[in-house]
């Protein structure tokens, strides 16, 4: 290997990735009313007698084992909230899910799925780079299906261990700020003389430079909900994506929360607050269809970048500051003591208790109690879930009309004040339920040849490009040639995607070790295939496979799939962001060859 390639390798290791950072941070004002709303839903939803989790006895058992190992490094910590708090969750919502009113007002589907493993693709897969250090990452998922192969992204999860990233550090460093003028860019740095203001110095970095991590992963994501997470405090993180340069926060300390909130500790555990946290996100409009790839490119426009992670945040601060002096006022935990944490019910309605409940509350009605007519008002405008009149209703139109119009059934009874006042649907290409060319349609646009009349977009080919409704004259003759030749196909495809990596591409959710699928069309013509996307590592692999297509020109369209081209996205300056840290950089353009036969007999 030549000096200059160590140097450049050496650069790639030692340099951070540079992440984009928000420009403001403000807390979210309205995350434990959320929080309620959600205790308070599962509270009117679940049957309160169904006995579907572990026994006190086990869980007391788990926590003992638990609680015998000490959280050291990232895996000790990653090990403890597989076990408290992940697994416990996904648990719940797989009993969830099996009650219809529960899932509807949550739109469950399959429950979720915490993934630990990166994409065979992702920059931090071991094919792709082997030496890099992955951070600790969770991804957590809504499963579609029971195979858990169709799933989207609902947040990312970010570990740090809390020796390295200390409570009073996230109790001082968490605060209404602009990170680039009042971190990044900081002009005066307190010195030892005073070792407050140093300490929250540090801990405003540190606590920034963490964030910023999480953040970067978000906005990349097109994702509104992300946390990051010590073991000992959670920060819970929300994007609003019509101020995208604004990350939201709240600081959980589950601990001090369970201790304030006797009455209801069971709701400020770290299991509790999880669950509800991912309820939230499944509950947000486009939970299952992420913000878009053209909009992620437009908030990226707006932000700033921050090249300095947290690891070298951490190493920059001096051991002996890395403890908060005995004034710091970092020492008081952050507990909540004069909210109100039992869940948000029914105005009068009294939840039923098992005999055997371990805490003895009982829910009242609030003071000022009015009529039933009255309360259910009041909640439809708090929550959003229908009264008991409402479900039944819905559930009796749901019948009638055989299943159909489901999907906006759910929709309506998902918690109105959970969800955002705009944005949040996700995009929807505009080819999704267009019709595949056929293989002689494109094996004639590769050969200049004449159209199929057999294809199903043949009146889009016909189309004249300056009129959306005229269509040439000769559209229907069986000699009618294609509007375009391959390189005039190439060039408005490279076009398109310059213009727009949204419509006319739609992610099929399949893939192998060298690239995912989606299903493509040129929009100005209607010429509809699949193309292969690849991050930048497997481009060889991609360009090797063109030159095998090549090879195979002849019998293209017969035994093998039409090859229309490749375009690298690179020179665009585009990146498809398909998931955690895979970056599609280039696609290989085919004519669709069908269903493979284990999933054509499946369907059977």
């Amino acid at each position: 290997m030549s000096e200059s390639r160590i140097v450049e390798e050496l650069r790639f290791i030692t340099n951070p990735r540079q992440k984009w950072c928000p420009t403001n941070l403000r807390p979210w004002p309205d995350f434990l009313q959320q929080q309620r709303i959600v205790f308070g839903t599962l509270y009117d939803t679940f049957p309160s007698d169904r006995r579907s989790f572990e026994s006190r006895s086990f869980l007391s058992g788990l926590g003992s084992r638990i609680a015998r190992r000490k959280i050291t490094d990232e895996k000790a910590l990653e090990y403890f909230l597989h076990n408290s708090v992940e697994d416990p969750v996904r648990a719940i919502m797989d009993e969830l899910k099996k009650v219809e009113e529960v899932n509807r007002a949550f739109d469950l589907g399959n429950g979720i799925v915490f993934e630990n493993h990166p994409h065979v693709m992702s920059d931090a897969a071991e094919e792709v780079v082997d030496r890099n250090l992955r951070a600790d990452q969770i991804c957590v998922y809504r499963s579609e299906t029971a195979d858990s192969e169709s799933r989207t992204m609902l947040y990312v999860s970010e570990y740090k261990p809390p020796h390295k990233l200390t409570a009073p550090h996230l109790r001082l460093g968490l605060r209404p700020m602009n990170i680039h003028k009042e971190v990044v860019n900081r002009k005066t740095i307190p010195t030892s003389v005073d070792p407050d203001a140093r300490f929250q110095y540090h801990a405003e970095r540190l606590t920034a430079a963490a964030i910023t991590q999480t953040y970067h992963y978000m906005i990349e994501g097109g994702l509104e909900h992300g946390l990051l997470t010590t073991g000992e405090a959670i920060v819970f993180l929300k994007i609003d994506w019509r101020k995208p340069e604004t990350l939201f926060y709240h600081l959980a300390e589950q601990s001090a929360e369970a201790e304030a909130h006797p009455e209801h500790a069971h709701l400020c555990t770290a299991a509790a607050q999880y669950l509800a946290f991912s309820l939230i996100a499944l509950s947000v409009p486009g939970g299952r269809s992420p913000h878009g790839q053209d909009e992620r490119c437009e908030a990226m426009g707006k932000l700033k970048t921050w090249a300095e992670d947290f690891e070298t945040t951490l190493r920059s601060v001096p051991d002996g500051e890395r403890q908060p002096p005995e004034s710091s006022p970092g020492y008081k935990p952050k507990a909540y003591e004069d909210v109100d944490r039992s869940p948000h019910l029914l105005r009068g309605k009294r939840r039923g208790h098992a005999k055997d409940r371990h805490t003895k509350e009982q829910v009242t009605k609030d003071p000022d109690e009015s009529s039933e007519s009255s309360d259910d008002e009041s909640r439809r405008n708090v929550l959003g879930t229908p009264t008991p009149t409402e479900r039944r209703t819905r559930g009796r139109n749901h019948q009638s009309q055989g299943g159909q119009g489901s999907q906006g059934t759910r929709h309506s009874q998902r918690p109105l004040a959970l969800r955002p006042q705009g944005g949040g649907e996700g995009r929807c290409s505009k080819n999704g339920h267009k019709p595949y060319c056929t293989q002689k349609c494109l094996l004639g646009l590769v050969r200049g040849g004449v159209l199929d009349p057999g294809c199903p977009n043949i009146l889009l080919h016909s189309r004249k490009p300056s009129d959306d409704h005229g269509y040439n004259h000769g559209s229907g003759r069986a000699d009618a040639r294609h509007p375009i030749d391959l390189a005039g196909f190439m060039k408005l495809f490279g076009e398109q995607l310059k213009q727009t990596l949204d419509d006319g591409i739609t992610p099929l959710g399949q893939g192998g070790a060298r690239g995912v699928l989606f299903k493509t069309s040129l929009l100005a013509y209607g010429y509809t295939f699949v193309s292969k996307g690849t991050v930048r590592a497997f481009i060889k692999d991609l360009e090797h496979e063109a030159a095998v297509y090549k090879r195979l020109l002849a019998i293209q369209g017969i035994y093998v799939p039409v090859f229309l081209g490749a375009i690298d996205l690179q020179p665009l300056n585009r990146t498809y962001y398909y998931d955690h840290r895979v970056y599609v950089v280039h696609m290989t353009f085919l004519s669709w060859g069908g269903h493979d036969l284990y999933s054509t007999e499946s369907r059977q």
